[in-house]
């Protein structure tokens, strides 16, 4: 007889991000730097996919949100010169190397949606590690 324990199936949502993070990795291999952002969207679509099957290591945990805090600060000032001086529609403009600002804040919005999925993914796995631990 199979359990129904919550360690004995995957959990869904974990899935669910780690899904849209590929689907993030496969719109990026049209970026200008594909490399970095399709390896980063990958990484963190395995670290949930992992989480909804077990507890991510902390060490795999922290290194991600480490990568993702370095790009965020990377691309703050872009961010903030976006939403500070610039017209808000310019977000959906084509992209140029005048306006490097727009590259940036997309950058820094994908970058938040990613650390959300991770620390999200994150926090389910541990929670369902706790609860399986009490039964």
């Amino acid at each position: 007889m199979r359990s129904s324990s919550p360690r004995s199936s995957p959990g869904f949502l974990p899935l669910l991000l780690g899904l849209g993070m590929l689907v993030f990795a496969l719109l990026q291999l049209n970026d200008p730097d594909p490399l970095i952002w399709v390896s980063y969207y990958a990484a963190i679509a395995c670290a949930c996919t992992v989480a909804a099957y077990r507890p991510l290591p902390t060490v795999a945990f922290l290194g991600l949100a480490a990568v993702t805090a370095a790009g965020a600060v990377l691309t703050l000032p872009g961010f903030a010169d976006w939403i500070l001086n610039r017209p808000t529609s310019d977000l959906w403009a084509p992209m140029s190397t005048d306006r490097m600002y727009i590259e940036h804040s997309r950058e820094l919005l994908g970058l938040v949606v990613a650390g959300a999925c991770l620390v999200v993914s994150h926090r389910l796995s541990r929670q369902r590690c706790q609860e399986s631990r009490r039964q």
